[in-house]
């Protein structure tokens, strides 16, 4: 994988587990990624807020796309 992530940007990660979730993607620290203000995105143009940070195993995600 590569080492340069859009740190700071609006993104949103499709997950190997079929999740998507878009929100600021805060920082990485180790394995994992950090995203601040996220959502759910559910299918039907649906989306569910989320309380907090969540933090995304790096193994897991499928790929990211930056959004702005």
């Amino acid at each position: 994988m590569f080492d340069r992530y859009p740190t700071l940007k609006t993104v949103i990660v499709n997950t190997k587990t079929d999740r998507a979730f878009r929100g600021v993607l805060w920082r990485r620290a180790g394995g994992y990624l950090v995203l601040r203000n996220a959502e759910l995105l559910k299918t039907k143009g649906e989306v569910a807020p989320l309380d907090g940070e969540i933090v995304i195993e790096s193994s897991n995600v499928d790929f990211i796309q930056v959004v702005n």
